[in-house]
């Protein structure tokens, strides 16, 4: 237990041996930001707009770099690889769970990603339970829930003046030792139940996903398509707040005096996404393009690495401007899924 009156000397105790991320306001907005202070932390939000993703995969980064004199041109700088002791503190359940889904598309398989995983290995996630989901919130669809610990290596639950810490893995057991918390007591973890309890009342109906990868198979030349992106204006903005959104692009930018390698976020949703230097581009208006995101994120993440593209944590239903709603979408795509034929 961790009475709340104690918050700053435990984020102080953290920041002592870890480089600390937690939510902090920044001019109005709530983002994730390494702290300066513990003071800075805040954990009364709802959630930030923006996902923690960035911690572990940065929006730019510099790959290698490379000297552009004629006698250096195979000249190639590594870059050292981001390996600091990092605490992630405040992460509500869905993100938690994103990195899940983040470390096996970069850290299983063939072929790795070292930038992601030495930043991932040397990374703790201390999530906050959510008791007070927003209308928008759908993580239940996907069999979890606002108190899951998926993902995290420690759990804080809320309970009044003070905050329950669960170790669930082993590296959160042995990130507690040593802090001289103590157990928490009948009344606390009673509140606690009982916070939990109003959370998940708060929880809308919804339809889970589970399965929904198995009638997408038949609707790649579906019309339905064309009519889930006839308002959608290609602005990216779901895919940047996204916390599972992953897809990248790699370019080189020549310097003054030398260049470098770096990597940047991209998006579906654009244009020139899969534009081929031709000319040509196999997706070439918004249909094709919502297709590959709903595709990607609902049948071949699912089949490929054993997880769906998408927590739930609602972001891009507040955040899109044209208010197209991936819930909707996944209710069209379903009914369609019933009845090919007539789509």
């Amino acid at each position: 237990m961790l009475t709340k009156d104690r918050l700053s000397a435990f984020v102080e105790a953290l920041m002592r041996r870890y480089r600390v991320f937690a939510p902090v306001r920044r001019a109005e907005e709530l983002r994730f930001e390494a702290l300066s202070s513990a003071d800075e932390a805040v954990l009364d939000y709802r959630n930030t707009l923006k996902a923690p993703k960035g911690i572990l995969l940065p929006q730019t980064e510099c790959l290698i770099r490379f000297q552009r004199p004629l006698d250096q041109f195979n000249a190639v700088d590594a870059v050292p690889l981001e390996a600091a002791p990092t605490v992630i503190l405040g992460v509500r359940p869905c993100d938690a769970r994103s990195f899940l889904m983040l470390d096996r598309v970069f850290c299983q398989g063939k072929y790795t990603d070292p930038y992601y995983k030495a930043r991932r290995e040397a990374t703790w996630i201390i999530s906050l339970a959510c008791d007070h989901p927003r209308p928008t919130c759908f993580c239940h669809a996907f069999e979890s829930g606002p108190y899951d610990s998926a993902g995290a290596d420690i759990l804080m639950r809320e309970a009044g003046d003070a905050y329950l810490l669960q170790a669930v893995s082993d590296r959160g057991a042995q990130l507690l030792e040593g802090l001289n918390l103590p157990a928490a007591d009948v009344a606390h973890l009673a509140q606690a139940e009982e916070i939990e309890a109003q959370a998940r009342a708060r929880l809308r109906e919804v339809t889970p996903v589970k399965g929904i990868e198995e009638g997408l198979d038949h609707l790649f030349e579906s019309k339905v398509w064309q009519e889930i992106a006839e308002k959608c204006i290609a602005c990216g903005t779901c895919t940047y707040i996204c916390p599972e959104c992953h897809c990248f692009n790699i370019e080189d930018r020549v310097l003054l005096s030398r260049g470098e390698r770096v990597r940047s976020w991209d998006a579906c949703m654009y244009s020139t996404f899969t534009l081929h230097a031709s000319g040509h581009n196999p997706r070439p208006d918004q249909a094709s393009r919502w297709r590959q995101r709903v595709m990607h994120k609902f049948n071949y993440l699912p089949r490929n690495v054993g997880l769906y593209g998408c927590v739930g944590c609602g972001r891009c239903v507040l955040a899109c401007p044209v208010r197209l709603d991936i819930r909707q979408v996944l209710q069209r795509v379903r009914e369609a899924c019933a009845a090919p034929d007539r789509v």
